[in-house]
């Protein structure tokens, strides 16, 4: 009965070693692994780049802008970014000259800037949802008159015009986070010198990663 006990606290001894070693070997490894690095919240694969490109063209009038976005995706589904935007309407029309009879033709200039700040929410592939608020200096028209010569000239100033554009549309998936898309978008501010004064706002676009 000794001799049995006697194996059951050698056993027991021999087992506890064996365990402390392991638990000693198992912390060794721990302070010993190199440390992983911390990953940052920002993933350059996320920004997504917009051309924004545009060009119009009628009777003696012609029209065009250049608005490139950038954009960063939080989700798969959420998006936020910017949009720089220049506008430039010209159009032509003809006068006769008071003072000497003859046929002039003035030039309606309208050059515009705006800077826009937009939220997106994309839904697969068939809904995106936007929210833009967006500040316009616009040009302003306050009067014509006539020089000596008989010539037109306008009396014009800058404005600063603000807009909140709501919108939704169609959305097609590039990749993991670009799209393309078309919206129709509505003004809630609807200042009558925004250049989205009672209408609609079509728009056609796309969104590419930057890095892949």
């Amino acid at each position: 009965m000794h001799r049995i006990w006697i194996v059951v606290i050698v056993c027991s001894v021999f087992a506890l070693s064996v365990s402390a070693k392991s638990e000693s070997f198992s912390s060794s490894s721990l302070l010993l692994a190199p440390k992983k690095k911390q990953t940052s919240g920002f993933d350059k694969r996320r920004l997504l780049l917009g051309p924004g490109l545009g060009f119009g063209a009628g009777n003696r009038a012609f029209s065009f802008n250049i608005s490139p976005s950038l954009g960063y995706a939080l989700t798969d589904n959420f998006n936020v970014g910017t949009t720089l935007g220049f506008n430039y309407y010209q159009a032509s029309e003809d006068y006769i000259n008071p003072i000497t009879n003859a046929n002039e033709v003035f030039k309606y200039k309208y050059p515009a800037y705006s800077l826009s700040i937009w939220v997106r929410y994309l839904i697969g592939n068939y809904l995106i949802v936007n929210f833009e608020p967006e500040i316009n200096n616009t040009k302003f028209v306050e009067s014509y008159s006539f020089t000596n010569s008989g010539k037109i000239v306008e009396k014009s100033r800058r404005l600063m015009v603000p807009s909140v554009l709501v919108g939704a549309g169609y959305p097609q998936r590039i990749g993991n986070y670009g799209y393309s898309y078309f919206m129709v978008c509505y003004d809630l501010v609807q200042d009558p010198n925004a250049r989205y004064y009672q209408t609609l706002d079509l728009r056609l676009g796309i969104m590419l990663n930057l890095w892949r």
